[in-house]
């Protein structure tokens, strides 16, 4: 995971490739971003089937070989649809291995230490990112291409990382794969942190599309969002210790929505933002949020979901990032656009609310869930968790 982050330069500089070297203006940079966010979308329930069908294993290689090709595809075409085709096949490939490694930890780690096992998981990704940031917002000055090159070249790293060192964790089970989903589909408890996810990840993915534009519309060139965006994983890095002592001592749901607060207040302040240490300084805000967001919210999942459907589980709160990927550049262009700064980022501080009243209205039902799928895996220790054997 470190390794694939240390190069992950498409992402976090697709908005400015596109509206720098293709020349596209604001809203058709956030159609094909989005396209970017059609792929994840159909990307996560795919990758959710594929970890609990054919094990986890097989999806991360699939998944990175996939994405280096990708990559390479998206920097090489010039025509506009062909832009936004490229960038849907990579949004396809690069999120399949998401439900597999969120489905290799609950495997792996018994439910009371997940939320740790989850928040340094979360501190070995921005230590990469941290690196990605800095060195992205260099290589982009120099040449676009240095970035597509770089990222996918990780992903095959990745991949071969995986085939040497990792075992498979889970053993597939035939068929009940169309049950499986049908079963998430009825979870209202599911359904209703999925709904609280969408809207957090609505309001996070503006950090790849509408901030990058805002630092740029006051002046700044890639390095300097190059820098604005590694705060964030540094920061990651910084308060990673206060995050572990905060999850041992704070409920989960009350950590989750407080969460969700504190990043809507984050990129609110981005209203008053000017220069580079301004963007840095609300990039700490949202950034505290975000941590507590991405430790708290996959343990939950975690919690709540039967072992043998745990990919398909993760699949459908991928299914919230996904879909997020599509509207947040759609609406959030749109809102930059024509309503200016200061309602794009009050939005988002709204939106936030509504997604931390979400998690505290479902807190007694996320109490009674988890006490009841514990007790089912004290019952059957050998149904709550995989082999790891190879």
């Amino acid at each position: 995971t470190f390794v694939n982050r240390v190069g992950q330069f498409v992402q976090p500089f697709l908005a400015l490739y596109l509206a720098g070297p293709r020349d596209l203006d604001t809203s058709t940079v956030g159609v094909i971003v989005a396209c970017f966010g059609i792929g994840s979308f159909v990307s996560q329930p795919i990758g959710g089937y594929l970890a609990d069908r054919f094990g986890r294993r097989m999806t991360l290689i699939a998944g990175m070989a996939g994405t280096a090709a990708a990559f390479v595809l998206l920097a090489a075409v010039r025509d506009l649809v062909l832009i936004g085709v490229a960038a849907a096949l990579a949004g396809l490939v690069l999120d399949l291995y998401r439900p597999a490694v969120a489905a290799i930890v609950a495997d792996l780690v018994e439910p009371r230490h997940r939320p740790r096992a989850f928040a340094l998981l979360y501190w070995a990704i921005n230590l990469g990112v941290a690196v990605a940031g800095v060195a992205g917002g260099y290589l982009a000055t120099r040449s676009y291409w240095f970035l597509f090159l770089l990222d996918g070249a990780t992903c095959l790293v990745f991949a071969g990382l995986i085939v040497r060192f990792v075992p498979e964790t889970h053993r597939p089970v035939d068929g009940g794969g169309g049950r499986g989903y049908r079963l998430a589909l009825h979870d209202g408890l599911l359904l209703g942190l999925v709904g609280s996810m969408f809207l957090g990840s609505v309001v996070y993915m503006q950090s790849f599309v509408t901030l990058p534009l805002a630092v740029r519309a006051d002046g700044h060139g890639p390095d300097g969002f190059g820098l604005v965006y590694a705060v964030n994983p540094v920061t990651v890095i910084l308060v990673q210790p206060l995050v572990l002592w905060l999850i041992d001592r704070l409920p989960a749901t009350s950590l989750l929505a407080g969460s969700a607060v504190v990043m809507g207040v984050g990129f609110w302040l981005t209203t008053f933002a000017d220069s580079l240490a301004a963007f840095g300084l609300t990039v700490v805000v949202w950034t505290l949020g975000e941590i507590g967001f991405n430790a708290v919210g996959p343990a939950l999942i975690a919690d709540i979901a039967p072992a043998d459907l745990r990919g398909r589980y993760n699949g459908l709160v991928g299914v919230a990032f996904g879909a997020s990927a599509f509207v947040a550049p759609l609406l959030g262009t749109r809102v930059f656009e024509a309503f200016g700064e200061t309602t794009l980022w009050t939005m988002c501080l709204v939106m936030e609310g509504f997604a931390a009243l979400i998690v505290l209205c479902l807190a007694r039902m996320i109490r009674d869930r988890r006490t009841v799928v514990r007790a089912t895996a004290d019952r059957h220790p050998q149904e709550a968790g995989g082999s790891a054997s190879g």
